[in-house]
């Protein structure tokens, strides 16, 4: 048994609502994400698996912590794609074949704040898990939830709270003031890149109604937009995105965003909220077979929580009513499961 220092990555859950012209972006209404996540674990293992040509993910496990207020489990995550020997370190002689098909999966193990949104994660062994994976991972088994979307936008009518599908929650790197620290070492900025992907309701924010009525009308539903900002002035700029990326940050209206620029060694560099994620640290002590202990873990994911969370003060979304524990809703959600456990195909990417 060894204690090693292991990195824990956070990252922040919201679940926008909208009431007429007043927007709630910056809440986290927890029944959103709990119910999204017992719903992925009522279905078969290989249905809530997402993969794509390289890698996969699935959820292993998800339950009440030991601690009040906060939930944790696990995700499965395997590279894949390419035929492989496997060999003896020590000898160096081949002892079998990973098939192309075939992956070595790692545990993941999260943790969630029930009452902030903070989410946070073990450091990937495997290098696959990111939020742009996990945000994909849970869009695949959204519709899920529908049912309890509609009776959230039924009993909250006349106040009016308002769910959109498209953005019933997000999934965000958090305000990274190391994204910031990074945008200074810049010498001059080439280029800045904001992303809507097609889960967002692209009209609340206000960006190119007109594109988003017209790929409507041609049957394109879902789709990313991507704006970029060319620094055309042959200035550095670095003060003015500078100020332009606090304002991007403070507002969280993209689901991503990216600069481009030139180094003090001439080099060009792009940096984005998936490649600077807020990262904390603990000792974690591990087997013989490099196995971390759960315990560990989960006791510093806690105090992170308790001691360092830097969501602290956040909280829901002001005069809503409930769902709660609807038997129609769960009547409804149970027959979609039902459904599609019926599906044999594996969940893959589509383009």
């Amino acid at each position: 048994m060894t204690k090693q220092t292991t990195t824990i990555k956070a990252y922040e859950f919201t679940t926008p609502k909208f009431a007429g012209d007043v927007q709630y972006e910056y809440t986290y209404d927890y029944e959103v994400i709990d119910l999204l996540l017992k719903s992925i674990m009522k279905l078969q293992k290989s249905i809530r698996k997402y993969k794509n040509d390289t890698v996969s993910i699935n959820l292993g496990d998800y339950r009440d912590s030991t601690e009040p207020n906060y939930v944790e489990g696990y995700f499965i995550t395997a590279r894949h794609g390419v035929r492989r020997s496997q060999i003896d370190v020590e000898t160096q002689e081949e002892v079998g074949t990973i098939e192309r098909i075939h992956g070595v999966e790692y545990n993941v193990h999260f943790m969630i704040d029930k009452c902030s949104g903070l989410l946070l994660i073990q450091e990937d062994f495997n290098k696959v898990f990111s939020r742009k994976l996990l945000h994909t991972f849970l869009h695949l088994h959204k519709n899920l939830i529908y049912p309890y979307i509609e009776k959230f936008n039924q009993l909250n009518s006349q106040h009016p709270f308002v769910i959109h599908k498209r953005s019933s929650y997000r999934l965000q790197t958090l305000p990274p003031i190391d994204f910031m620290d990074k945008l200074k070492e810049f010498t001059k900025i080439k280029s800045a890149i904001l992303t809507l992907d097609h889960t967002t309701n692209k009209k609340a924010v206000d960006v190119s109604k007109m594109l988003d009525e017209e790929l409507e009308e041609n049957e394109i539903e879902e789709y990313d937009m991507e704006i970029k900002i060319k620094n055309k002035t042959g200035r550095a700029m670095v003060s003015v995105f500078e100020k332009y990326f606090e304002s991007v940050i403070e507002q969280q209206k993209y689901d991503s965003y990216a600069i481009e620029g030139e180094l003090n060694n001439g080099k060009t560099k792009r940096i984005t909220p998936d490649t600077i994620t807020r990262d904390f640290y603990g000792k974690v002590e591990y087997n013989i077979n490099g196995e971390p202990s759960t315990d560990d873990l989960f006791n510093r994911m806690i105090e992170i929580i308790k001691q360092e969370n830097p969501l602290i003060g956040k909280g829901g979304t002001p005069n809503i009513i409930a769902v709660g524990e609807d038997a129609d809703v769960q009547g409804q959600i149970q027959k979609i499961i039902s459904e599609r456990n019926q599906d044999t195909g594996s969940q893959e990417q589509t383009n």
